[in-house]
């Protein structure tokens, strides 16, 4: 496994996750409802796990 698979399995995973966090700020932000943001944080952990597994996978 070489570094640069984890590193941007790192990177992905990071990103996906700030994006679905904001996204689910914004969210409650028009509805009122701030259970968007867990949401947004939970969605956003879910994808950028499977796509840091999928790219860490693909580096082997």
């Amino acid at each position: 496994m070489n570094a640069g698979a984890i590193i941007g399995a790192g990177v992905s995973f990071a990103g996906t996750v700030l994006v679905g966090l904001l996204l689910g700020i914004w969210l409650a932000g028009r509805t009122g409802q701030q259970l968007w943001v867990l949401g947004g944080l939970f969605g956003g952990l879910a994808l950028g796990g499977y796509a840091a597994f999928r790219l860490i996978l693909r580096g082997n």
